[in-house]
C-alpha cells in the first residue's frame, strides 16, 4: 500500500514539474553562465544516502532548471542511512538527530538550508542557529496571510513568536461523520471546534444495535480491527501526558490524570460507543465484492470518525461516485469538523503536524540563494501546482479548495494548531531503548485486562508503574541499540 502512495506522488510531481518548467522557463532571464562559475547551495535533510530523485523531484529540480545553470543544488544528508546497513556486526547506535543537524550547520562547509520536522525547528531555533526571515518576509512583501492558520501560527509558536522558517505542505486531519445516520437518529450533527467529551456525548446518541448489525459513535480510524489502548496516545497527545520521564529512568503512569483516561476509554468502550477489539467483521456475501466491506465508516458501521485528507479522494469520493456499481454499498451523505480538542488544550490536535520546515543556517555561505529558493518552495505558483494533488495540503490557503465539484468544510483541515513539541521527545526514546517496548506491551496487558473487567483502573495503572519501573531499571543498566 505504502509503494502505491509513494508511486503515485513521484508521479503527481513528476506531472507538475512537466507543467511548470515551461512557465518558470518563459518568466525567467539569466545570465549565461560559464562551466565552474555556477553557484552551489547545499541543502540539508535529515538522512539519505541512498537514491535522492523523490525530494529533487519534488523541491529542487524546477528550481535549478529556472536559474538556467546558475545554481547547482547539492543534497546533505546529515544521517547516512547506508552506515546503518552496513554498521559492525549488523548494529548501530540510534543517532541523535539534532546533535547530526547541529553538525552539517557548524562544521567547516556548512549547508545554506535545511529542512526539518517541528521539534528539530524549536531546538535549532531556541539554540539561535536559524536565522529569522521575518525581515526577509518584509522585504519581499510576503503576506502571511495567505497561508493557512496552522502552518503560520504553528511555526511562530515554536519560534517564540517569530519566523524561522516556512513549510511548504502540511499534514492534517479531520472528523468525518454520516450526515444519513444523524439524521435518521433525530440528533443534531457535529460542529467545528467541539471538545472530546462533547464529540462522546453526540457518539453516545447516535450509537445502537448488536453484533454484525452494531452502528458505533465514533471510532478514531475508519479500518476494523481497532486498538483502543493505541488510540489512547492520539487523545492524550495535546495535553503532554507522559508514561515515563525525559530520560525513561521512572514511570509517571500512576496519575489521576491517566487514571481519568483510561477510566473515560474503558467505559466508551464496554458502551461500545467505540469499537473494541472485538468488534465483529462484516460477512463477504457470496457473489458480492464490496471493496469497502471491510471500512468501518463506509459501511455504514461508524457515525463519526477521524481521517486525513487523502481519504476523501483515494476511498471516500470514489466510493459516493460509483456507489450504483458496488454490491452490498450504501451511499450516504457526509461532511467534516474539525477534530475535537481538549479544554485545557483549545484548538490543539495532536493530528496535525509540519514535517518540512525550510530554513536558513545561521552560518549560511550563501544565505540569498537559500532565501531564494525557500520563497519558491513558498511561492503562489508552487501551491497552486502541488494543491492538483490528492493527497497533500499545500499552506496557501486560496489552493485548498474541494475537488471535482464535491461540497465539504476544508477549512476544517486548516483552522486546528499543530502540538507545540516539548524537551520530551518520546518517540526517540523508543527508537533507542529497544525494551522500553516491553514496558508498552504491559500497559497494553492490563489494559486489556481492564476492558475484561479483571482489574480495576487503579490497580492496572499501578502494576504498570512497577512492572514498567523495573524494566526501566534494566535499561539504565545495559542500553539496547536497535538492530
Amino acid at each position: 500500500m505504502g509503494s502505491k502512495k509513494w508511486v503515485r506522488k513521484l508521479l503527481l510531481a513528476t506531472m507538475a514539474i512537466a507543467m511548470i518548467i515551461p512557465m518558470l522557463a518563459a518568466c525567467t532571464k539569466t545570465d549565461e553562465v560559464k562551466p565552474g562559475q555556477e553557484r552551489v547551495l547545499r541543502v540539508g535533510v535529515l538522512y539519505g544516502g541512498y537514491d535522492d530523485s523523490y525530494f529533487r523531484s519534488q523541491y529542487t529540480d524546477v528550481f535549478e532548471f529556472s536559474k538556467q545553470g546558475a545554481i547547482t543544488i547539492e543534497i546533505v544528508p546529515a544521517v547516512d542511512q547506508t552506515e546503518m546497513r552496513w554498521g559492525s556486526n549488523g548494529e548501530y547506535k540510534q543517532p541523535d538527530y539534532v546533535e547530526a543537524l547541529k553538525k552539517i550547520m557548524t562544521g567547516a562547509n556548512p549547508v545554506d538550508v535545511v529542512v526539518l520536522d517541528a521539534s528539530q525547528y524549536r531546538i535549532l531555533a531556541r539554540d539561535g542557529l536559524l536565522k529569522q526571515l521575518d525581515p526577509l518576509i518584509q522585504q519581499d512583501k510576503i503576506d502571511t496571510n495567505e497561508f493557512v492558520p496552522t502552518v503560520i501560527d504553528g511555526l511562530k509558536a515554536m519560534g517564540d513568536n517569530n519566523l524561522y522558517g516556512l513549510a511548504p505542505t502540511f499534514y492534517s486531519q479531520a472528523l468525518f461523520y454520516n450526515k444519513t445516520i444523524f439524521k435518521e437518529a433525530g440528533v443534531e450533527p457535529p460542529t467545528d471546534n467541539m471538545t472530546w467529551e462533547q464529540v462522546f456525548d453526540k457518539a453516545k446518541l447516535v450509537s445502537k444495535g448488536e453484533g454484525k448489525d452494531r452502528v458505533y459513535g465514533f471510532s478514531f480510524n475508519h479500518y476494523f480491527g481497532s486498538d483502543p489502548f493505541g488510540d489512547i496516545d492520539t487523545y492524550v497527545k495535546p495535553l503532554n501526558l507522559r508514561k515515563f520521564d525525559d530520560e525513561a529512568d521512572n514511570m509517571t503512569i500512576n496519575t489521576p490524570k491517566w487514571e481519568n483516561v483510561w477510566t473515560t476509554f474503558s467505559k466508551l468502550v464496554a458502551e461500545k460507543i467505540i469499537p473494541g477489539t472485538d468488534m465483529e467483521m462484516p460477512e463477504m456475501q457470496e457473489g458480492q465484492y464490496n471493496p469497502f466491506q471491510y471500512d468501518s465508516f463506509l459501511s455504514g458501521r461508524v457515525a463519526m470518525v477521524l481521517g486525513d485528507y487523502s481519504f476523501i479522494n483515494s476511498d471516500l469520493a470514489d466510493a459516493m461516485k460509483n456507489a450504483d456499481k458496488i454490491k452490498g454499498f450504501t451511499k450516504f451523505d457526509w461532511d467534516v469538523v474539525t477534530l475535537p480538542s481538549h479544554a485545557e488544550a483549545p484548538g490543539v490536535s495532536g493530528l496535525v503536524s509540519l514535517s518540512s520546515i525550510f530554513s536558513i543556517n545561521q552560518k549560511a555561505s550563501n544565505p540569498d540563494d537559500a532565501w531564494d529558493f525557500i520563497k519558491f518552495v513558498s511561492s503562489d505558483e508552487w501551491a497552486k501546482l502541488r494543491s492538483r494533488s490528492s493527497y497533500e495540503l499545500v499552506s496557501r490557503q486560496k489552493y485548498l479548495k474541494p475537488k471535482d465539484g464535491a461540497d465539504f468544510n476544508i477549512a476544517a483541515f486548516y483552522n486546528m494548531k499543530p502540538v507545540p513539541p516539548t524537551e520530551h521527545n518520546e518517540e526517540e526514546l523508543f527508537m533507542k531503548y529497544s525494551n522500553i517496548w516491553e514496558v508498552q506491551d504491559i500497559g497494553r496487558t492490563l489494559f486489556q485486562e481492564v476492558l475484561d473487567k479483571k482489574k480495576s483502573v487503579s490497580d492496572a495503572l499501578k502494576e504498570w508503574e512497577t512492572k514498567g519501573n523495573q524494566l526501566l531499571k534494566k535499561k539504565q543498566a545495559n542500553p539496547v541499540y536497535n538492530k
